[in-house]
């Protein structure tokens, strides 16, 4: 699930987006594919719910209406398999997830946004895992796409975040109401 909150009123916008790599036994293969070519990436983090709200009709942004730069608040919720790699730890040095890495895909070059902790206890599948930006980011209204990647520590890879994506919209500010001012007439007898 992704959530952007906008920064004026304190409102959680929930942007509607939809998994293209599904779950993590369709991308073993690629997996393994890799790993008999000696490059060692995890696989990707999958999606692990779908939430489609409907949009205020306040907020809508018109066609015509050129997009805004707003400042917004990315959380990310996802799941992982831990089966093929477990968490880093003391004990487990190689081989093993370090971090999960947020990234805007929209243009064909990603863009880093933020990492998320990995639980050390983290055994077999893990869903709902959560990351939220420690900052507010500009964003253009509009479409933007979000993906996350799995990190191992060096000499291992990082999964393309390309393969767990998700879609948003993000709205613009909801417009303020205009504040009336008093009336000074007196009502008519």
């Amino acid at each position: 699930m992704l959530s952007i909150k906008p920064s004026g009123n304190g409102k959680k916008i929930f942007a509607p987006f939809f998994a293209i790599g599904t779950a993590i036994i369709a991308l073993m293969p690629a997996q393994l594919a890799a790993q008999a070519s000696g490059k060692l990436t995890p696989p990707a983090p999958s999606q692990s719910t779908v939430q489609v709200p409907t949009q205020p009709a306040s907020a809508a942004q018109t066609p015509e209406a050129p997009p805004q730069v707003v400042q917004r608040t990315v959380s990310v919720t996802f799941d992982y398999d831990f089966s093929t790699f477990p968490p880093c730890s003391a004990k487990v040095t190689k081989k093993c997830i370090q971090q999960f890495n947020v990234w805007e895909v929209s243009a064909p070059t990603a863009i880093f946004l933020f990492s998320i902790p990995v639980s050390p206890d983290a055994k077999g599948l893990v869903k709902g895992i959560t990351g939220t930006a420690t900052k507010k980011r500009a964003l253009f209204t509009g479409p933007h796409r979000f993906g996350v990647s799995a990190k191992m520590l060096p000499p291992g890879g990082e999964s393309d975040p390309y393969q767990c994506m998700v879609f948003a919209q993000v709205l613009p500010d909801a417009p303020s109401a205009p504040a009336q001012a008093p009336s000074s007439s007196s009502p008519q007898k």
